[in-house]
């Protein structure tokens, strides 16, 4: 079955795209990790082309991959085991152009 958007999520896809085009550089900072390790939070930082000040898309991120924000605004992740970031944005790639290289990560 097909899954439908919502007008949030759409908007939020939109906005995401035309912050983020293939090739973007997206950065991550791990925010908190849960006592068990089974869960994280991380933000999301993008630094625009000819902008100073980086944006921080965690509303628009949570959006899209149907996530949810936690107390640091960041993403919250379920797993252990990998690289979260790395997972994050992979996702966000897929989700945005189909294309699981689209974007590429890096921590900071």
């Amino acid at each position: 079955m097909a899954r439908t958007r919502t007008d949030d999520q759409t908007h939020s896809l939109e906005q995401l795209r035309h912050w983020l085009p293939k090739g973007t550089r997206v950065f991550t900072i791990l925010r908190a990790v849960s006592r068990s390790g089974m869960r994280r939070e991380v933000s999301v930082v993008v630094f625009l082309a000819g902008d100073d000040c980086p944006i921080h898309p965690n509303h628009h991120v949570c959006q899209v991959l149907g996530l949810r924000r936690g107390k640091s605004d960041g993403v919250v992740l379920k797993g252990c085991g990998m690289d979260m970031g790395f997972h994050l944005v992979y996702e966000l790639a897929h989700a945005l152009y189909g294309d699981t290289d689209a974007l590429t990560q890096e921590w900071l």
